[in-house]
């Protein structure tokens, strides 16, 4: 087929005998084959080139093809990879390849057209994974060009400081009266950052009631409060290598604010009840319709916590500050106009 002499395959085998059959084998389907018969080797031709797949037997002479895997999966996320294994050591393989990342796990001795169409498959995966997430980041660059209207050079200036900071994953404060889109900046930041893939969790911390919030932030175990008949996973901890907006943080009331601060400085959560704290990892949004000089003097923002949330700060100006977008706003569709 036409499309697969666009794709290389990496094939990593000690035994040559089944090296070079693989080798034959894809050659005549089209495919460039590159060979190795070590882990050394193998990441010597991966310096040299970039494989689109790779079979790895599962045992190598300097090392597991389980630990091949993972430094193949490191250095392109994009890669697909088949491991293949003698009689015995499939379930084990199929166990570890969860954490190794995988395509699948193939059992010798196996018929060479299965593997062909396990390639075959493979490959479809990654095209669709690299279209998806080329989607997402070409969606993402349109977000403020599309929903955040306006030519205003105060509304620009905005717009130029999220393209500059949100792959920068610093956290960022959004100021603004209500309506003038600091939700939909907060989605752009996210969606073109490195953490577009992962989760997007937002939380209203004025529409969450005071006496709930510390639970729905933190999380629980069973029993750790009166009603607590479960144990539940905290929107911190749920956020894990994703991005969490905090929205109206100036609500959150200050005892809390002084565990979010923890959370920040330690990069870990304890659920109500644990014993025990997790790691996290994400990337805060913060935003507030409030000034953050009035919050300090009010009392309704810590100042240590203001400046671990405040690494970049972007004021979102009012309409009534950039009346010459009112034509284009009320020329917009309904959705957009509502949103700025």
């Amino acid at each position: 087929m036409a499309s697969r002499r666009s794709h290389s395959i990496l094939v990593v085998d000690d035994e040559k005998t089944i090296a070079d059959g693989l080798r034959l084998t894809f050659e005549s389907e089209g495919y460039s084959v590159r060979t190795a018969g070590s882990v050394r080797e193998a990441l010597g031709a991966v310096a040299q080139s970039d494989p689109h797949a790779a079979v790895v037997d599962l045992m190598l002479p300097d090392g597991d093809g389980l630990h091949l895997t993972r430094e193949l999966k490191r250095r392109d996320p994009a890669i697909e990879v088949i491991v293949i294994t003698a009689y015995g050591s499939v379930r084990k393989a199929m166990e570890a390849t969860k954490g190794a990342g995988a395509f699948h796990v193939l059992e010798k001795p196996f018929d060479p057209d299965e593997l062909l169409s396990l390639v075959d498959n493979a490959l479809e995966h990654r095209k669709l994974v690299t279209e998806n997430a080329d989607l997402r980041r070409r969606l993402g660059e349109q977000v403020t060009d599309s929903e955040i209207l306006g030519s205003a050079p105060g509304i620009q200036r905005v717009l130029e400081t999220v393209a500059a900071v949100a792959d920068a994953d610093a956290n960022v404060l959004i100021v603004g009266e209500s309506g003038t889109g600091k939700e939909l900046l907060a989605n752009a930041l996210h969606e073109r950052s490195g953490r577009r893939d992962g989760p997007w969790i937002k939380i209203n911390c004025a529409a969450l009631p005071k006496d709930l919030i510390e639970s729905e932030l933190f999380g629980h175990t069973r029993g750790a409060f009166t009603g607590a008949t479960t144990e539940k996973v905290g929107l911190l901890e749920e956020a894990d290598r994703g991005s969490l907006l905090l929205d109206e943080i100036t609500e959150m009331p200050m005892d809390l604010q002084a565990k979010l601060l923890r959370v920040l400085e330690e990069r870990t959560v304890r659920r109500l009840g644990a014993a025990k704290a997790v790691s996290i990892d994400f990337r805060l949004i913060s935003s507030t319709n409030l000034s953050p000089d009035v919050a300090l003097r009010e009392g309704r923002l810590r100042q240590d916590l203001y400046f671990r949330i405040n690494t970049v700060s972007i004021v979102v100006p009012p309409l009534r500050e950039r009346r010459e977008d009112i034509p284009i706003l009320s020329s917009s569709t309904p959705s957009s106009a509502r949103c700025s």
